[in-house]
């Protein structure tokens, strides 16, 4: 595994060149994805702005696995960052895989999450490249690909903590822009845990 600048350093050199396209893809998922409770926020209260909210969240889900996953096609030199990668996954029967995916591993972390915030955050780190297993492993089911994220992440919890962790400065310098710091900041943590995952996938026997 690399050091934690080390995955900094390596996403910084993909992205060089490709700032602009990383940062109109992050856009256009943040205003996709979050734009609807803008609209809703005053019936968030009613039961119908509750439904509303939580429907657009499940048909969202394909679209948050595409830009997830796109960062991984995009280090591995298939593909650009493009806008046809949030679409991709509604054109085929796998969204309905990755749905069923990411509703168990948000009911598994709730679950968790139950006993105490900390079990949350752990089991939330081992489920943390399930997308990625996905994407990797067409044949897995929901539950397979949640089991072998948990395998991949055993002993590298603590690393991709600290990876993530080592980039709050930016987070909390990306506030004092309003939000807008975030449109770059979010592709390059996507990039770093792309790379995560590759190494993880290298040194894995499973």
């Amino acid at each position: 595994m690399d050091t934690n600048q080390g995955y900094k350093n390596r996403a910084l050199k993909n992205l060089e060149g490709n700032w602009s396209d990383a940062a109109i893809l992050t856009l256009v998922y943040m205003v996709v994805t979050g734009g609807i409770n803008f609209f809703i926020n005053p019936y968030k209260q009613t039961t119908s702005g509750t439904v509303v909210s939580l429907l657009w969240l499940i048909l969202c889900i394909p679209l948050m696995w595409g830009y997830v996953t796109s960062f991984l096609s995009f280090i591995r030199g298939e593909e650009k960052l493009t806008l046809s990668k949030l679409i991709e996954p509604y054109k085929g029967t796998d969204w309905r895989r990755i749905v069923i995916t990411y509703l168990l591993v948000f009911v598994y972390t709730f679950l968790w999450s139950l006993l105490l915030i900390v079990p949350g955050i752990i089991k939330a780190l081992s489920y943390s490249m399930t997308p990625f297993v996905l994407k990797d492993n067409p044949e897995l089911s929901g539950n397979a690909a949640i089991e072998k994220s948990m395998r991949m992440m055993d002993g590298h919890k603590m690393d991709l903590f600290l990876l993530v962790l080592s980039f709050i400065g930016w987070a909390i310098l990306s506030m004092f822009t309003f939000g807008l710091g975030f449109i770059l900041l979010i592709p390059y943590m996507m990039t770093s845990l792309a790379h995560f995952y590759e190494d993880l996938k290298g040194n894995s026997r499973i």
